[in-house]
C-alpha cells in the first residue's frame, strides 16, 4: 500500500510539475514534522492527561504549484498542497480508572493494556492566505492561512496486554471484549490547519502549524467498544498534529 501512495504522489507532483512550466509558474516542495497527540478508546474520556500522554510523531513531504503572472482572483488568495505523511502514536490508558488506589480486576486489566497506531497518509489540503500570495512572493515577511482538505489513510494498529491474550476474561475488560482489531485498513479523515510562513529568502521559507485530523473509522487505534452501550466512546478517532517544516521554491 506504501509503495502505491508514494506512486500516486509521483505522479501528481509530475503532473502539477508539467502544468506549471506550462503556465510559467514556481513549484514549492517542502518538509514537516512535529508531535501528534492522538485522542482514541483508550483512557478516560475528556481526560486531558489521556490526550497529552498519548502521542507520538508525524513526518511528511509536501507539495504546492502557485501561478505568478496574471493572478486571478482564486489563486491570489489560495493554494492547493499535495502531501503524504506517517504518523506512529503509543496508547495506553490514563485517568482516574487506572489510578494506582484502584485494586479490581478492571482496573488490573485496564493498566496492562497497551496500544499503538501507524498510519500512512495521503491527500490534498486547500489552503487561504488572507493576505495576497503575491505580496507575500514580492516581500511581506510573514503569510498566515487556514486550510482543509481530504486524505486518504492506511493504518496498521496494535493492541496487547500484559496479563496474556486479549479476548479472553480474565485479560480484558468487559466494555474491550470482542471489540479489538490488530490488523491493517483503510480509512478517509479530514484535516483543518491553522498556520504561519516565514519566509527567509527568495527561494527559502519556514512554516509552523497546528493541525486536526478527524478520521471516519474508530478502529484507527485497534479498538471500537459499542457506542450503544458505552456512549463515553461515541467518537471517532482524531489527532491533533504540529508540524514544523521548510520550503524551497524553485522554477
Amino acid at each position: 500500500m506504501l509503495k502505491k501512495l508514494l506512486l500516486t504522489f509521483v505522479l501528481i507532483f509530475g503532473a502539477y510539475n508539467a502544468n506549471a512550466q506550462y503556465y510559467n509558474t514556481y513549484t514549492e516542495v517542502g518538509i514537516m514534522a512535529g508531535p501528534v497527540f492522538f485522542k482514541s478508546d483508550f483512557g478516560e474520556a475528556g481526560n486531558v492527561e489521556n490526550f497529552v500522554k498519548n502521542n507520538g510523531f508525524s513526518i511528511g513531504g509536501f507539495f504546492y504549484i502557485s501561478q505568478v503572472e496574471d493572478l486571478e482572483s482564486f489563486r491570489e488568495n489560495f493554494k492547493l498542497r499535495a502531501e503524504l505523511s506517517y504518523l506512529k502514536a503509543d496508547l495506553e490508558h490514563y485517568g482516574q480508572y487506572v489510578d494506582p488506589s484502584k485494586k479490581s480486576l478492571f482496573a488490573n486489566q485496564l493498566r496492562a493494556m497497551s496500544g499503538s497506531t501507524q498510519v500512512t497518509s495521503a491527500g490534498f489540503q486547500v489552503e487561504f492566505y488572507p493576505f495576497k500570495i503575491d505580496d507575500y512572493v514580492r516581500g511581506m515577511t510573514f503569510s498566515p492561512y487556514v486550510g482543509f482538505g481530504p486524505q486518504v489513510n492506511y493504518f496498521s494498529s496494535k493492541v496487547t496486554s500484559s496479563l496474556g491474550e486479549l479476548n479472553f476474561p480474565y485479560t480484558t475488560p468487559v466494555k474491550y471484549m470482542n471489540a479489538l482489531r490488530t490488523n491493517d485498513d483503510y480509512a478517509f479523515s479530514l484535516t483543518g490547519t491553522l498556520g504561519i510562513r516565514y519566509k527567509l529568502s527568495e527561494y527559502h521559507s519556514l512554516i509552523a502549524e497546528a493541525r486536526g485530523q478527524h478520521y471516519f473509522s474508530d478502529w484507527v487505534d485497534g479498538m471500537n467498544p459499542d457506542k450503544y452501550i458505552y456512549t463515553e466512546n461515541k467518537s471517532n478517532d482524531w489527532n491533533i498534529g504540529i508540524n514544523l517544516g521548510y520550503i524551497y521554491y524553485f522554477y
